[in-house]
């Protein structure tokens, strides 16, 4: 599951995020930049679920299927 941090943000929310999912996680997830959004990428459920319940205020989740030709959001 992909999830997009909200504009404003940067590399120490992420690296809060990154700590949280490590301790309380399972730890499987990646950060990648894509022009000059940020994402955080997770490849499990227990990871997702701590996303949408804990970091909802950070973090939008992010369709993968682009539909309109537009990048996704």
């Amino acid at each position: 599951m992909k999830f997009l941090l909200h504009q404003g943000l940067g590399y120490s929310t992420v690296h809060q995020i990154g700590s949280y999912l490590r301790s309380r996680g399972a730890g499987h997830h990646w950060i990648e930049r894509y022009r000059g959004d940020i994402f955080v990428f997770v490849s499990d459920a227990v990871d997702e679920e701590i996303l949408r319940s804990k970091f909802a205020s950070l973090l939008d989740a992010v369709n993968d299927i682009d539909t309109d030709g537009t990048r996704p959001r």
